[in-house]
Protein backbone atom coordinates (compact mmCIF):
# COMPACT_ATOMS: atom_id res chain seq x y z
CA UNK A 1 0.00 0.00 0.00
CA UNK A 2 0.93 3.83 -0.27
CA UNK A 3 3.04 5.38 2.13
CA UNK A 4 0.20 7.05 4.43
CA UNK A 5 3.17 9.60 5.65
CA UNK A 6 3.55 11.26 2.22
CA UNK A 7 0.83 13.77 1.35
CA UNK A 8 0.46 13.86 -2.58
CA UNK A 9 0.01 17.08 -4.51
CA UNK A 10 -1.96 17.73 -7.91
CA UNK A 11 1.73 17.64 -9.17
CA UNK A 12 2.04 13.71 -8.61
CA UNK A 13 -0.84 12.72 -10.66
CA UNK A 14 0.35 10.07 -12.82
CA UNK A 15 0.32 9.89 -16.25
CA UNK A 16 -2.84 7.41 -17.50
CA UNK A 17 -3.99 4.56 -17.21
CA UNK A 18 -5.03 5.43 -13.71
CA UNK A 19 -7.54 2.62 -12.31
CA UNK A 20 -11.44 3.85 -10.58
CA UNK A 21 -13.57 1.67 -8.65
CA UNK A 22 -16.61 0.09 -9.50
CA UNK A 23 -19.54 -1.66 -7.65
CA UNK A 24 -20.58 -4.87 -8.98
CA UNK A 25 -23.23 -3.08 -11.64
CA UNK A 26 -20.41 -1.49 -12.68
CA UNK A 27 -20.66 2.17 -11.41
CA UNK A 28 -18.07 4.22 -9.92
CA UNK A 29 -18.18 3.56 -6.38
CA UNK A 30 -17.97 6.75 -3.65
CA UNK A 31 -18.28 6.67 0.08
CA UNK A 32 -20.29 9.29 1.69
CA UNK A 33 -17.88 11.10 4.18
CA UNK A 34 -17.19 14.10 6.33
CA UNK A 35 -14.41 16.01 4.71
CA UNK A 36 -13.77 19.84 6.32
CA UNK A 37 -17.31 19.30 8.94
CA UNK A 38 -19.51 18.99 5.70
CA UNK A 39 -20.97 15.45 4.04
CA UNK A 40 -19.54 14.59 0.73
CA UNK A 41 -18.92 11.32 -1.49
CA UNK A 42 -15.93 10.50 -1.76
CA UNK A 43 -14.01 8.54 -5.16
CA UNK A 44 -10.63 6.64 -5.05
CA UNK A 45 -8.31 6.66 -7.90
CA UNK A 46 -5.04 5.30 -8.22
CA UNK A 47 -2.00 4.65 -10.42
CA UNK A 48 -1.89 1.30 -11.12
CA UNK A 49 -4.65 -1.78 -10.97
CA UNK A 50 -2.58 -3.80 -7.86
CA UNK A 51 -2.89 -0.84 -5.88
CA UNK A 52 -6.70 -0.26 -6.19
CA UNK A 53 -7.01 -4.05 -5.41
CA UNK A 54 -5.24 -4.37 -2.22
CA UNK A 55 -7.46 -0.97 -1.68
CA UNK A 56 -10.57 -2.47 -2.50
CA UNK A 57 -9.73 -5.78 0.01
CA UNK A 58 -8.94 -3.16 2.96
CA UNK A 59 -11.29 -0.72 2.48
CA UNK A 60 -13.29 -0.95 5.15
CA UNK A 61 -10.37 -0.38 7.74
CA UNK A 62 -9.89 2.53 6.34
CA UNK A 63 -13.50 3.95 7.00
CA UNK A 64 -14.95 3.40 2.98
CA UNK A 65 -16.80 0.70 3.67
CA UNK A 66 -18.76 1.15 0.29
CA UNK A 67 -15.61 0.98 -1.89
CA UNK A 68 -14.86 -2.62 -0.27
CA UNK A 69 -14.81 -5.67 -2.58
CA UNK A 70 -15.11 -3.00 -5.83
CA UNK A 71 -13.22 -4.05 -8.95
CA UNK A 72 -10.81 -2.19 -10.47
CA UNK A 73 -11.42 0.00 -14.00
CA UNK A 74 -8.74 1.16 -16.08
CA UNK A 75 -8.82 4.82 -17.22
CA UNK A 76 -7.05 4.56 -20.47
CA UNK A 77 -6.43 8.45 -21.05
CA UNK A 78 -6.62 12.36 -19.77
CA UNK A 79 -10.13 12.26 -20.96
CA UNK A 80 -11.20 9.16 -19.24
CA UNK A 81 -9.85 10.55 -15.92
CA UNK A 82 -11.35 14.12 -16.51
CA UNK A 83 -14.62 12.94 -17.06
CA UNK A 84 -14.44 10.38 -14.07
CA UNK A 85 -13.54 13.39 -11.93
CA UNK A 86 -16.76 15.49 -13.10
CA UNK A 87 -19.14 12.15 -12.49
CA UNK A 88 -20.50 13.61 -9.59
CA UNK A 89 -18.00 12.79 -6.70
CA UNK A 90 -17.30 16.11 -4.69
CA UNK A 91 -13.02 14.79 -3.57
CA UNK A 92 -11.04 12.12 -5.16
CA UNK A 93 -8.73 10.27 -3.48
CA UNK A 94 -5.67 9.55 -5.25
CA UNK A 95 -3.50 6.69 -4.44
CA UNK A 96 0.18 5.86 -5.31
CA UNK A 97 3.19 3.80 -4.44
CA UNK A 98 3.92 7.22 -3.39
CA UNK A 99 1.76 8.56 -1.60
CA UNK A 100 -1.96 9.68 -1.27
CA UNK A 101 -4.19 13.03 -1.27
CA UNK A 102 -7.69 13.81 -1.29
CA UNK A 103 -8.81 17.01 -3.62
CA UNK A 104 -11.57 18.50 -4.70
CA UNK A 105 -12.98 16.61 -7.86
CA UNK A 106 -13.11 19.81 -9.72
CA UNK A 107 -9.44 20.66 -9.47
CA UNK A 108 -8.38 17.14 -10.93
CA UNK A 109 -10.93 17.58 -13.63
CA UNK A 110 -9.12 21.07 -14.88
CA UNK A 111 -5.48 19.09 -14.01
CA UNK A 112 -6.25 16.32 -15.85
CA UNK A 113 -8.07 18.28 -18.70
CA UNK A 114 -4.65 20.57 -18.60
CA UNK A 115 -1.93 17.53 -19.09
CA UNK A 116 -4.32 16.02 -21.89
CA UNK A 117 -2.51 18.87 -24.09
CA UNK A 118 1.06 18.03 -22.90
CA UNK A 119 3.10 15.46 -24.71
CA UNK A 120 4.26 13.04 -22.76
CA UNK A 121 7.51 11.70 -23.42
CA UNK A 122 8.56 8.89 -23.79
CA UNK A 123 6.04 8.10 -26.23
CA UNK A 124 5.57 4.58 -27.07
CA UNK A 125 4.79 2.74 -31.01
CA UNK A 126 3.20 -0.68 -31.64
CA UNK A 127 5.83 -1.73 -34.22
CA UNK A 128 7.29 -4.72 -35.88
CA UNK A 129 10.59 -6.24 -35.32
CA UNK A 130 11.92 -4.01 -37.87
CA UNK A 131 10.45 -0.91 -36.31
CA UNK A 132 7.89 -0.17 -38.34
CA UNK A 133 4.36 1.16 -37.02
CA UNK A 134 1.86 0.17 -38.77
CA UNK A 135 -1.47 3.13 -39.23
CA UNK A 136 -4.84 2.78 -37.94
CA UNK A 137 -7.97 3.11 -40.64
CA UNK A 138 -9.99 5.25 -38.55
CA UNK A 139 -14.38 5.80 -39.97
CA UNK A 140 -15.07 9.70 -39.85
CA UNK A 141 -18.31 11.16 -41.35
CA UNK A 142 -17.05 11.50 -44.90
CA UNK A 143 -14.95 7.95 -44.86
CA UNK A 144 -12.21 6.71 -43.82
CA UNK A 145 -8.52 8.57 -42.68
CA UNK A 146 -5.45 6.88 -41.03
CA UNK A 147 -3.82 7.95 -38.12
CA UNK A 148 -0.95 7.19 -36.16
CA UNK A 149 -1.50 5.77 -32.57
CA UNK A 150 0.73 6.74 -29.88
CA UNK A 151 0.89 5.88 -26.20
CA UNK A 152 1.85 7.62 -22.97
CA UNK A 153 2.93 4.14 -21.67
CA UNK A 154 3.73 0.51 -22.46
CA UNK A 155 1.04 -0.55 -20.31
CA UNK A 156 -1.38 1.62 -22.54
CA UNK A 157 -0.55 0.24 -25.81
CA UNK A 158 -0.26 -3.40 -24.56
CA UNK A 159 -3.95 -2.37 -23.39
CA UNK A 160 -4.97 -0.98 -26.58
CA UNK A 161 -3.44 -3.92 -28.79
CA UNK A 162 -5.41 -6.41 -27.00
CA UNK A 163 -8.65 -4.20 -27.04
CA UNK A 164 -8.13 -4.18 -31.10
CA UNK A 165 -7.15 -7.56 -31.45
CA UNK A 166 -9.17 -7.78 -34.79
CA UNK A 167 -6.34 -5.32 -36.17
CA UNK A 168 -3.89 -7.61 -36.16
CA UNK A 169 -1.50 -5.75 -34.67
CA UNK A 170 2.19 -6.40 -34.17
CA UNK A 171 3.80 -7.37 -30.74
CA UNK A 172 6.38 -4.61 -30.58
CA UNK A 173 6.80 -1.55 -29.04
CA UNK A 174 8.85 1.19 -30.20
CA UNK A 175 9.96 4.59 -28.15
CA UNK A 176 9.62 7.86 -29.31
CA UNK A 177 12.14 9.81 -26.92
CA UNK A 178 11.66 13.47 -27.83
CA UNK A 179 10.62 16.40 -30.07
CA UNK A 180 12.76 15.35 -32.64
CA UNK A 181 11.52 11.68 -32.63
CA UNK A 182 8.37 12.81 -32.99
CA UNK A 183 8.58 14.53 -35.59
CA UNK A 184 10.92 12.15 -37.54
CA UNK A 185 7.52 9.67 -36.92
CA UNK A 186 5.14 12.03 -37.94
CA UNK A 187 7.01 13.20 -41.14
CA UNK A 188 7.22 8.59 -41.76
CA UNK A 189 3.61 8.47 -40.97
CA UNK A 190 2.22 11.15 -43.14
CA UNK A 191 4.03 9.93 -46.13
CA UNK A 192 2.52 6.99 -45.30
CA UNK A 193 -0.94 8.53 -45.62
CA UNK A 194 -1.64 9.43 -41.98
CA UNK A 195 -2.98 12.89 -41.20
CA UNK A 196 -3.40 12.76 -37.98
CA UNK A 197 -1.96 11.20 -34.75
CA UNK A 198 -4.07 10.19 -31.56
CA UNK A 199 -2.12 9.73 -28.17
CA UNK A 200 -3.90 7.39 -25.95
CA UNK A 201 -6.85 6.79 -28.40
CA UNK A 202 -9.95 6.17 -26.29
CA UNK A 203 -12.84 6.68 -28.93
CA UNK A 204 -12.32 7.84 -32.82
CA UNK A 205 -10.84 11.10 -33.22
CA UNK A 206 -11.69 13.02 -30.02
CA UNK A 207 -7.75 13.43 -29.30
CA UNK A 208 -6.33 13.46 -32.69
CA UNK A 209 -3.78 16.00 -33.90
CA UNK A 210 -2.93 16.91 -36.99
CA UNK A 211 0.49 15.74 -37.79
CA UNK A 212 1.63 19.32 -38.91
CA UNK A 213 1.29 20.39 -35.46
CA UNK A 214 4.14 17.73 -34.72
CA UNK A 215 6.10 18.21 -38.06
CA UNK A 216 6.06 22.24 -37.17
CA UNK A 217 7.11 22.21 -33.78
CA UNK A 218 11.00 23.67 -33.28
CA UNK A 219 13.56 20.98 -31.70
Amino acid sequence: MADPGRELTLDDLPRPPLFKLVDAGGRDAVQEAEVGGEAALVAALFSDRELAGEFSAGAASHGMESLSGAEPRELPGWGAVEAFALSGMDFVLLVSAEGAGLFHAGDVARRAAERAGEVPFPLYVISDEGGEAPLISVEVGEGEILVTALFGSPEGARAFREGAAHLGLPGSLATIEDPDGLRRHALVAREAGAEYAVVDPESGLTEAVPLEEFIGRQT
